[in-house]
Parts: C-alpha cells; structure tokens; sequence
C-alpha cells in the first residue's frame, strides 16, 4: 500500500486493503506449494520409476498449448527475417544512421 494514498484512506478501505493484500499471498503461496508438490512428485517418479517419467505436455497440461506432437510452433523464416530488418531499421534510425 502507497504511504501517500494511507492517509487519505477510510478505515473500511485500509481493511479491505489489507485484506485483498493477504489473499494475494495467500494465493501466491497456495501457488508455490502446488509447484512444490508436483516438483517432489515428479523428482520420486525420476528416482523411482524413471521409465514412468511424463513429458512436460502432460506433467504440466494446458501449460504447453503451443506445442503440437512434441514440437514447438515455429515462425516463418520470411516473418522473421522482416522482423529483424525492421528493427535494424528502427536502430539505425535512432542512432542517426543513414541506410
């Protein structure tokens, strides 16, 4: 919470403030955990039954939605390419470079 916007704040908004800030936290350690876990689970499945270990896609589901048969989407050459030159361009430009 700003120091500044505190002292104009009602006791109703400090709390509600307060309160939305420890549900964040909550949240982001409820998020942590989960990560934990699943790390231990996969860390036994390694040690234990390495012929058992999941891909990534299904360890993580929905966390790999760009990835179609094992292999990453990949961009065209041609997007790519004019996408350099274009930012080539806008260095060259802000360096005071002439083409």
């Amino acid at each position: 919470m700003d120091a500044v916007f505190y002292w104009e704040m009602t006791y109703g908004e400090i709390r509600a403030a307060i309160e939305g800030n420890q549900k964040k936290l909550k949240t982001q350690m409820q998020i942590k955990a989960s990560i934990a876990y699943q790390l231990g689970s996969l860390v036994g499945i390694a040690f234990n039954e390495p012929e058992k270990y999941p891909k990534i896609e299904k360890a993580f589901p929905n966390l790999f939605d760009d990835v179609i048969d094992n292999e990453p989407r990949q961009q065209s050459w041609q997007i790519m390419k004019a996408r350099i030159e274009q930012y080539n361009t806008y260095l060259k430009q802000k360096r005071g470079e002439a083409d």
